[in-house]
């Protein structure tokens, strides 16, 4: 879908309120960064800005543009990346003001980048299918925009003009493009909702872990089901569902776990639309494990994170659910038992997925859960 070039030096730019103090704005960047380094880039220069009135064609104002066009020269910059999300025109319009010192010079907001990180890592033709779908949606006003600036060159004459003609060019092509992607995806989902209710009808029940990404997921999955599944310590490792059989002695079922993509914050609704033939195990489960880096020093906004996506997203807000802090072996007693009083006990586990610890409680306790459903 895209070309990559990694090691390219990027510039981060982020826009925060008015009074945001640098330790609310800090964990915005260091995940940007993370996002970064996972692509394969380096950031070797950064810009903030509080408080800020967003401009309709450019989204940064014309003195803050000038700025960044004068760091990207003296940095040799080859990629910006701005904390937010923005229009594919206004992506456009500030590539062609930045481009004026180094035509190569690329221009993505945090979904850009993202869909560059799973358009790296996909592997399989439905993951594939998949960013190439939300990649024509959140680029598709883009082409617009390149429409536009052809109209201006082309028309002007009293007469229809060439740019004009390329525009509706583009767009039938945009929508056309679209409409076989969402049709191909269609059918995958079908596929996937047939499998999953004759693994219901047999009386087959599914366990779906959910979490932030980098949370342990993948290592969760291979301790409790005895798989190997690659395990990575990066953002979005894991692109694909996976499913293993989870063995409970107390269950006289087939229980099924599944392993599926990580949350991030700021995600739009278009990527959850565009993937959710990936995420039909988990809007179908019976049983979700929500998997939280107990070690992580922003877990209560990561938690949020998940959380507001299960529940507003996926409106999963009513699916049985228990809590699942990952990587104990890292943090202090003290530290687990602050959870510990925070969470209900019969919802709540405490684990270490490569230490092994906790594992057996946690299959008590999903045990419980699943037995309440027959």
């Amino acid at each position: 879908m895209f070309e990559h070039n990694l090691n390219k030096r990027f510039l981060l730019v982020g826009f925060f309120p008015k009074g945001f103090s640098d330790d609310r704005i800090m964990p915005h960047l260091e995940e940007l960064d993370s996002l970064v380094k996972t692509y394969g880039g380096e950031t070797v220069a950064v810009s903030i800005q509080r408080g800020f009135q967003p401009s309709r064609v450019t989204y940064v104002g014309s003195g803050k543009a000038q700025e960044i066009a004068e760091k990207v020269a003296a940095e040799k910059i080859e990629v910006v990346v701005l904390n937010d999300i923005l229009k594919s025109g206004q992506l456009y319009t500030l590539e062609k003001i930045w481009q004026r010192g180094n035509l190569q010079i690329k221009v993505w907001d945090k979904v850009g980048l993202i869909l560059h990180i799973f358009d790296l890592h996909a592997d399989t033709a439905e993951s594939k299918l998949q960013i190439k779908l939300a990649s024509f949606r959140h680029m598709g006003p883009r082409i617009y925009g390149m429409g536009y600036v052809l109209s201006r060159q082309g028309g002007g004459i009293g007469t229809r003009g060439i740019g004009e003609t390329n525009t509706e060019i583009m767009k039938r092509h945009w929508r056309n493009e679209i409409r076989l992607i969402k049709g191909k995806l269609a059918k995958i989902v079908k596929d996937h909702e047939t499998h999953i209710g004759k693994r219901k009808k047999s009386g087959t029940l599914s366990v779906s872990l959910v979490g932030y990404t980098n949370s342990g997921k993948t290592s969760l999955y291979n301790a409790l089901t005895g798989k190997n599944k690659l395990v990575e310590d990066k953002l979005f490792a894991t692109l694909d569902s996976s499913l293993g059989r989870l063995y409970l002695p107390e269950i006289n079922h087939p229980v099924l776990l599944s392993d599926t993509i990580g949350f991030i914050s700021q995600l739009p609704p278009l990527l959850f639309d565009s993937f959710k033939s990936t995420l039909m195990e988990s809007l179908n489960s019976d049983l979700i494990l929500h998997v939280i880096d107990i070690s992580d020093q922003y877990i209560d906004s990561k938690i949020k994170v998940v959380e507001d996506i299960l529940r507003q997203d996926l409106k999963l807000e009513n699916r049985r659910q228990i809590n699942v802090f990952n990587k104990t072996d890292k943090v202090s007693l003290e530290i687990i038992k602050i959870f510990k009083n925070k969470y209900p006990e019969e919802k709540t586990c405490f684990v270490s997925s490569v230490k092994g610890q906790g594992l057996d409680i946690l299959k008590q306790r999903i045990t419980q859960e699943l037995k309440e459903l027959l």
